[in-house]
């Protein structure tokens, strides 16, 4: 029963100062003068606590300026206003990394007693903490950094562009045709006409045959500058990536390793979509572009009372939320066509508030979107308002973030799974389940194998293009279980999460937070005491690494295999089950 007044317009005019643009740009030009006034004074003297607060504060604004930008990108607003916007932003960011920066100098310049006398005065431990993130650095090391970044910053872009204005030339039955690389990926997996899919496909893998070594360059100057700076400081190329996500690497093997053990059980499941397709084996660009095929549509109304009835039986709070997030308009669930495809959520932590976009079509796809994003809505709202002198991209553990909105997602697609009469209807969206299942385990999987084997390969000194393309091959096979009879050779190029520039490793925080979300839906069933324990544990986002609060909260040690296990065997159950519906 629809009974939520659920609009499907978000509402802007009570965050800043809504569309007024001139009124906004005023803000931001009051932050920065607060900045260039402290920026000044830090060149010179050490900042007391009073000085760092109103820096922290100050973070905080240009945080919700920054979401408040990623919405106004879904609106009709002059495309210069939002080039200026971002571009303000960006100098604002760099001005606190700036006055951070000299601050770090002053401190280092100090005497052992110098140095503790100024940290006595400071009664927020947690700033000191965020100044030299977690150690005092020389300058040497903080330039050379800083070099880094700049430089990982400038290949991503070089990437983006090369990729971008890449031209792919086809017909399709209606003349030649140039399209641009995003253009022809989109149709080589989901053209509406399913056997033109293949040939575009060829014609996109031809197009980038002949780019390859210039993409291959880029991403061994990337890897090969992250490894220098790792010899030069004598740490794991994996460890950054594990500290931005909280884990060691003890458990994420012990993920990896029950992943393995069950590689068999899952690639059952495309063993039977080979069968029915009458096929030994399905391609990889068959497994990737044939997806389960459901026909079951839901209204944004519909989509929101199941989601809110999926979640009540854990956390009437959480079911309350959602009621509020649509009755108050935070949600823009519009078809526009200034709005890119997918979705985001943006929080604006210091206003108590959060905005999501989807473009809502009806469908199950789209209603399982909608519940991911309110997942990241309620793990935002949950979040303390701690002060710090970090931005919230730097300790906002992709791990913890993905746990949350998964843990949404899933909890409504069992619901709508168990809800549903119609066993045609049921064995597709439970097969629709598994396809989403298998590819945060062996998709993500195949990536995080290739990036680790070419890092490895890398120590040793420039790899060229069919190298790449053979490590490609050899982690497909791997993470599918030998279980297609073709890979794909230029998934390196395509995916864009190898490439950037601040997020090392980008892809295995969406298995974790995957399997966590799993394990985390299981132990909430008949526990009454989970919803409490829930919210404590996002609300200490950052405060802990993901690890150390998962034991805290909950008792699990994610180091062990059993947990994992546990939660793989979930989706072994579930590919069971499709397999006997309908058999009988």
């Amino acid at each position: 029963m629809e009974t939520i007044n659920s609009q499907t317009r978000w509402s802007l005019n009570n965050l800043l100062y809504g569309f007024d643009l001139e009124k906004l740009s005023n803000h931001i030009n009051s932050i920065k003068e607060k900045l260039t006034d402290l920026e000044t004074y830090s060149r010179s003297n050490s900042l007391k606590e009073n000085e760092l607060l109103t820096l922290s504060k100050i973070i905080k604004q240009i945080e919700s300026v920054e979401s408040f930008y990623y919405c106004l990108t879904t609106e009709n607003v002059e495309p210069s206003l939002l080039t200026s916007i971002n571009g303000s932003i960006s100098t604002l960011k760099s001005q606190v990394r700036s006055i951070l920066s000299h601050l770090q100098e002053t401190l280092n310049k100090m005497s052992d007693k110098e140095f503790d006398e100024w940290a006595n005065s400071i009664n927020e431990k947690q700033l000191i903490t965020d100044i030299f993130k977690g150690k005092r650095v020389s300058k040497e090391e903080k330039n050379r950094s800083s070099f880094a970044r700049e430089t990982l910053s400038c290949m991503q872009e070089v990437y983006e562009q090369i990729r971008n204005n890449l031209e792919v030339r086809m017909n399709l039955g209606d003349g030649e045709k140039e399209l641009t690389f995003g253009e022809a990926n989109h149709l080589a997996m989901s053209h509406s006409d399913s056997s033109k899919r293949p040939f575009i496909f060829k014609e996109l893998n031809h197009s980038l045959e002949k780019q390859a070594n210039v993409f291959a360059s880029i991403y061994n100057q990337m890897v090969g500058l992250r490894l220098n700076e790792n010899r030069i400081r004598n740490v794991h190329y994996l460890d950054e990536s594990l500290k931005l996500n909280g884990i060691s690497s003890t458990t994420l093997n012990a993920m990896w390793d029950a992943v393995d053990c069950k590689s068999k059980e899952l690639s059952e499941f495309l063993k039977i979509k080979a069968n029915d397709a009458e096929k030994d084996k399905l391609t990889w660009h068959e497994l990737m572009s044939t997806p389960e095929d459901v026909s079951l549509k839901f209204t944004f109304s519909q989509a929101i009372e199941g989601i809110i009835k999926s979640l009540q039986t854990i956390d009437s709070n959480i079911s309350e939320y959602i009621k509020e997030v649509i009755t108050k308009g935070w949600v823009d669930a519009e078809q526009r066509k200034t709005k890119p495809f997918g979705g985001f959520c943006a929080p604006f932590l210091a206003e108590g508030q959060s905005r999501i976009s989807l473009s809502y079509d009806n469908s199950i796809d789209s209603a399982r979107r909608l519940a991911h994003e309110l997942g990241h809505a309620w793990h935002f709202q949950q979040m303390k308002a701690a002060p710090s002198l970090r931005f919230s991209e730097e300790t906002f553990e992709m791990t913890m973030a993905e746990t949350s909105s998964i843990f949404f997602e899933t909890a409504f697609i069992d619901y709508v799974i168990e809800d549903t009469q119609d066993e045609s209807i049921k064995k597709a969206i439970l097969g629709w389940k598994i396809e989403r299942g298998l590819n945060y385990l062996m998709s993500i999987r195949r990536a995080f194998l290739f990036e680790n084997a070419f890092y490895e390969c890398r120590k040793n000194g420039q790899i060229d293009v069919k190298q790449m393309e053979n490590l490609s091959l050899q982690s497909q096979e791997k993470a599918f279980g030998n279980g297609l009879s073709e890979y794909e050779p230029y998934v390196w190029i395509k995916y864009g999460q190898f490439y950037q520039a601040d997020v090392p490793f980008y892809n295995y925080p969406y298995s974790f937070g995957f399997l966590l979300s799993i394990g985390l839906l299981e132990i909430s069933k008949g526990n009454g005491d989970f919803c409490k324990k829930f919210q404590e544990f996002l609300s200490e986002t950052g405060m802990l690494p993901l690890e150390q609060l998962i034991k805290k909260h909950f008792n699990l040690d994610l180091t062990q295999p059993e947990f994992w296990q546990r939660s793989i065997l979930s989706l072994i159950k579930d590919i069971n089950q499709y397999k006997n519906l309908g058999s009988e």
